[in-house]
């Protein structure tokens, strides 16, 4: 395995929303630090945004931890919202389809 790595910036706005911006590679061998933190954020009532903006990669764990996190949130009537995605990340296709 190459150099992966992730960050997560916590900012807490005035409109009592948590923004977490993230940056690096968001897979396999990094999706545990985000996973981490938006299990810190169970218990506050605040809405989620998830700036992916800064994220050149992710793979199938890292859309998992996407995926549960905004299926907690539903479950607690909370808002996890992603934001930031960047073109090339969402046309990527799946050597499958090509």
């Amino acid at each position: 395995m190459g150099m992966e790595r992730l960050a997560v910036e916590f900012e807490r706005t005035d409109g009592s929303e948590v923004r977490l911006r993230v940056s690096g590679r968001l897979e396999r061998a990094t999706s545990a630090l985000l996973e981490g933190v938006l299990h810190a954020l169970r218990r506050d009532s605040s809405a989620i945004v998830v700036d992916l903006t800064d994220v050149e990669h992710i793979d199938s764990h890292g859309l998992d931890v996407l995926l549960q996190a905004e299926a907690d949130a539903r479950r607690r009537n909370a808002s996890v919202e992603v934001t930031g995605v960047r073109e090339s990340l969402r046309s990527r296709r799946s050597p499958l389809e090509e």
